[in-house]
C-alpha cells in the first residue's frame, strides 16, 4: 500500500530543446499549456497547431477553435485535459506578413498519474545491519523514435529520489510503440538504528536547465519498523556525590533499544554483588535516607573547613538488553558518594560508627608524632657525639 501525491506545472517559460525539437512533459488527464516564445522575435499573420509531425491533422488555427483545445494570447495551444495519444508530435506552423510559412516542433510526454514504490524483502519488521531493495517505476506515453533519440539524455533530465539517495540503478523498457516503463533501483541498502519510523519515500524530477521540476512524490503507507540492539543514549556521571539521608533515584532507563529494553541494576560490595533490579521492564531504584550502608569498597578521609567527612563510596552497574543482544547486555557503571559530616547527631548509629574511627585515628596519629620526635633527638644526639670525637682528635 502507498500513499502519493501528484506536482504539475504549466510551463509558460523555459522550453527544454533536445535538438531540433521543443520538449514538453505533463500528466494524464491534466491541463498542458505550449509555449510560443519562440515567436516574440517574428512577424506572423496566421498560426497553425497540428497533431505529429506533418500538416494532416489540424488542430487549431487562429480562426477557428476545437472544443478541447484552445489558444492563450493568440499563439499558445492549450490543451484542456490530456488524454491517450496526446502524447507525441505537434507542429506549430505560422505563415509572415511575408506570406512565407515556418514550422517548429514540439515532443509531448505523458506521465502516468502515481508512481509505484516497492520494497524488497517485503516484511512488517528489520532488523538493524539488514539490507533491502527499493524499487520506484513509473509508465509514461511518448513517441518511440523520439525516446530512441534522446535515450542517452533521458536519464538525466528525468530522474528518481529514493528516500533521499540517488539510484543505484536505471532502466527504461517499452512495452508497446508509445508505452514505456521507467524503473529506477535502491540496491542493497543497509539498515540502521536511525531508519526506525522513518517514511520511504521516492520523487521524480525533471532538470530543466538550472531549475529542478518534481512531477511525482509518493511514499509507502505503513513506516519503517527497525528492530536493533539496546544501546547507551544518555548521560552517566561517573561519579556521583550526595549528602547522607538523602533520597536518591539511579535511573537506569538511558539506554534505547527496539524492543524495549528490559532492565537491571547490580551493586557492588566488597567483592560481593547484590542484584537490585534482575531484568526488569522498569528501570528506576529508589534509595531511601542514604547512609554509609550504601557505600562501596573504600572509605575516604577529607578536611574541609575544619570540618571531618568520610566519604563512602559505592559502585553501581546498570544493564540493558533485549533479545538481539543475545544476552551480552550493555552496561554503564557509575560510582555513587555519600557524604557524613561527624557533627551530625541526625542518626545516633552514625555517630557510633564514626567515633571509634575518629578515637583510633587520633591514637595511630599521636604515636607518629611520639616516634617522630624520637628519631630526631636520636639524631640531634648522634649529631653531637661525632661533633665531641672529631674534637678530641
Amino acid at each position: 500500500m502507498f500513499v502519493s501525491s501528484l506536482f504539475y506545472l504549466q510551463f509558460l517559460t523555459g522550453n527544454l530543446i533536445l535538438g531540433e525539437i521543443i520538449s514538453l512533459s505533463s500528466v494524464l488527464n491534466t491541463s498542458l499549456i505550449f509555449n510560443t516564445e519562440i515567436l516574440d522575435n517574428h512577424q506572423w499573420e496566421v498560426i497553425f497547431w497540428f497533431k505529429g509531425k506533418t500538416n494532416d491533422q489540424l488542430l487549431i488555427d487562429t480562426s477557428r477553435i476545437n472544443s478541447r483545445y484552445g489558444v492563450i494570447n493568440r499563439t499558445k495551444l492549450y490543451i484542456k485535459q490530456t488524454l491517450l495519444g496526446d502524447e507525441g508530435y505537434y507542429t506549430l506552423k505560422i505563415q509572415t506578413k511575408t506570406k512565407s510559412f515556418k514550422e517548429y516542433f514540439y515532443h509531448v510526454i505523458l506521465f502516468s498519474p502515481n508512481l509505484s514504490l516497492a520494497i524488497s524483502p517485503s516484511r512488517i519488521h528489520y532488523h538493524s545491519d539488514e539490507k533491502i531493495n527499493l524499487t520506484c517505476s513509473l509508465i509514461f506515453f511518448a513517441d518511440r523514435s523520439y525516446i530512441e533519440q534522446v535515450r542517452s539524455k533521458f536519464f538525466s533530465i528525468w530522474y528518481m529520489i529514493i528516500y533521499n539517495n540517488d539510484p543505484d540503478d536505471q532502466q527504461l523498457h517499452f512495452n508497446s510503440s508509445n508505452l514505456f516503463i521507467y524503473t529506477n533501483y535502491l540496491l542493497n541498502y543497509e539498515l540502521n538504528r536511525n531508519d526506525h519510523n522513518q517514511t520511504v519515500t521516492c520523487t521524480l524530477i525533471e532538470q530543466r536547465f538550472q531549475q529542478q521540476i518534481l512531477w511525482h512524490h509518493i511514499q509507502l503507507e505503513k513506516r519503517l519498523s527497525i528492530e536493533y540492539k539496546a544501546y547507551l543514549v544518555g548521560n552517566y556521571y561517573f561519579i556521583r556525590s550526595f549528602n547522607s539521608y538523602s533520597t536518591i533515584e539511579i535511573n537506569c532507563e538511558e539506554f534505547d533499544g527496539n524492543p524495549r529494553p528490559i532492565y537491571s541494576l547490580i551493586w557492588s560490595l566488597n567483592g560481593q554483588h547484590r542484584i537490585l533490579l534482575n531484568r526488569t521492564s522498569y528501570g528506576r531504584y529508589v534509595l531511601v535516607d542514604t547512609t554509609w550502608q550504601n557505600r562501596g569498597k573504600y572509605f575516604i578521609l577529607n578536611q574541609y573547613d575544619s570540618y571531618l567527612f568520610f566519604v563512602f563510596q559505592g559502585n553501581y552497574t546498570c544493564l540493558a538488553e533485549n533479545y538481539l543482544n543475545a544476552h551480552r547486555p550493555v552496561h554503564q557503571s557509575f560510582r555513587l558518594n555519600i557524604w557524613l559530616p561527624t557533627h551530625s547527631s541526625k542518626n545516633p548509629s552514625s555517630q557510633r560508627l564514626i567515633s571509634p574511627l575518629n578515637r583510633n585515628s587520633s591514637s595511630i596519629l599521636i604515636l607518629f608524632v611520639v616516634i617522630f620526635l624520637f628519631a630526631c633527638l636520636s639524631c640531634i644526639l648522634s649529631f653531637y657525639y661525632f661533633c665531641l670525637q672529631i674534637k678530641a682528635n
